[in-house]
């Protein structure tokens, strides 16, 4: 059998070939694709590394190939490039013997389209309202075509003979699908240490003079909500120092600290993408917040969750299905953020009790739990086209 896998995501070669991501589509994720199916063809677009100095993650693996568009950087483009964006993706859709789609996507929706004139079964994978990545994308242009993308996006998935959901109910209802479905996180926690509910448990009662405030993001995306955070700060009642880590342009966020005189408290650490100094990074940190203006279902909060890490976040996407409503506040309602981190930084056995319900929950997102259920799921799709 093979299959095809259509999306927008970036995927980086370096000169030798080699393809990595700095998302969640890395190497070992595409093995429940090839179990199933054999061979598999990912199409996205792609960026030419100019060096080998980068942390990007490794996304090539066995049985899988790329066919990337490098000339797509995204907006007009896929409106540009649209006669070849068909002319690539008709033939892997006729040749397939089933195509999956990742949407929200500019691609994804061309190819729906081309599965619904060609009679081919396809099947989504559902990682975020496209309304709100484009309204929140910080542009005027954004905002315009924010309504035609999401119903282009919710078409594709209405009419998918399958679909897989990130989140519990949140994007079930706003984009659903009527056939086969099942929710399945793509963010998983590869192992737990028992001990770190232990260890971080103690680490909240040392007391520190200077409590540590920390979140992950890339810091050139207004839509993380950095904005709305500062001016939440501006009103915590204890000393602190907010960590981010992310990396990205620094420009804007340098001028969104001067503007709310938050020099010396904001510390901006850059990407890492080294596992163990993001749970060096986590584990010392009283509290961590989420103050995003949209999501899916956030990859740093459940890495967060495993770490035992108390949060305090907005409630954009599938953000209240991991977090307790009491620790969580209105998207951009910046003074329930201020006196939600008050409260939690002023009273040593909330923050416990934040510690501990987290790190309880983060065990639903384990590799195991999560893998197997997305392997039975492409199990059945395997047995419904064979018996088609």
């Amino acid at each position: 059998m093979s299959i095809v896998f259509i999306n927008d995501h970036p995927f980086y070669v370096d000169k030798s070939k080699n393809i990595f991501t700095s998302g969640t589509l890395t190497s070992d994720v595409w093995s429940r694709f090839t179990d199933n199916f054999g061979k598999l063809t990912v199409v996205g677009r792609g960026v030419q590394l100019d060096n080998d100095s980068h942390r990007h993650k490794k996304a090539d693996a066995e049985n899988v190939q790329f066919d990337l568009f490098f000339e797509i950087k995204g907006g007009k483009d896929y409106f540009k490039y649209r006669k070849k964006i068909i002319e690539k993706l008709t033939p892997y859709i006729l040749q397939s013997e089933y195509v999956v789609l990742r949407l929200p996507s500019n691609i994804g929706v061309i190819a729906a389209d081309l599965c619904r004139k060609y009679n081919k079964k396809y099947f989504v994978e559902v990682v975020g309202c496209a309304y709100d990545s484009m309204w929140y994308f910080g542009n005027f242009q954004g905002k315009l075509l924010a309504s035609i993308t999401a119903a282009n996006n919710k078409k594709a998935i209405r009419n998918a003979d399958a679909a897989v959901y990130v989140t519990e109910k949140y994007l079930q209802n706003r984009y659903p699908n009527p056939n086969n479905q099942i929710n399945a996180s793509n963010v998983v926690i590869e192992t737990f240490e028992e001990n770190v509910l232990n260890k971080h448990l103690e680490y909240l009662q040392t007391d520190s003079e200077v409590k540590k405030i920390g979140m992950i993001g890339n810091i050139s995306l207004p839509y993380k909500g950095y904005e709305v955070l500062f001016k939440a700060l501006k009103d915590v009642n204890v000393k602190y120092e907010l960590q981010i880590v992310g990396g990205g342009d620094s420009t804007w966020i340098k001028k969104l600290i001067e503007k709310f005189e938050l020099e010396g408290k904001v510390i901006l650490k850059g990407r890492i993408n080294n596992r163990e100094e993001i749970y060096e990074f986590l584990d010392g940190l009283d509290l961590y917040v989420q103050p995003s203006l949209t999501e899916g279902l956030p990859r740093s909060v459940i890495e967060a969750m495993a770490r035992a890490c108390p949060i305090v976040a907005s409630k954009a996407g599938g953000i209240p299905e991991l977090i307790p409503e009491e620790f969580t506040y209105n998207v951009k309602d910046s003074k329930h953020l201020s006196n939600l981190i008050n409260i939690a930084l002023n009273d040593i056995n909330i923050l416990k009790k934040m510690s501990s319900e987290n790190f309880l929950r983060s065990k639903e997102y384990s590799f195991e739990r999560i893998n197997n259920r997305r392997y039975q799921f492409l199990q059945k799709i395997k047995n419904d086209i064979k018996n088609k």
